[in-house]
């Protein structure tokens, strides 16, 4: 007797079919999740990379107040 066959007897395949459906739903929910969410917070955070701050950065990345 092989392990294969011990381990194709034991019916383990049907945890396998499990984490594919909740790894499908918890994909699936956070997808929604994304694209449900408020205009008002998407119209916030695109304009993030273009406002300015009044404080200046110098050569090696560093805030000058």
């Amino acid at each position: 007797m092989r392990l294969s066959d011990i381990m194709g007897a034991a019916g383990f395949t049907s945890w396998a079919e499990v984490g594919l459906v909740i790894s499908l739903l918890t994909f699936a929910a956070i997808v929604a999740y994304v694209f449900l969410r408020r205009k008002s917070s998407w119209e916030h955070l695109r304009n993030l990379p273009l406002e300015h701050d009044d404080a200046e950065i110098d050569p090696n990345g560093r805030r000058i107040p």
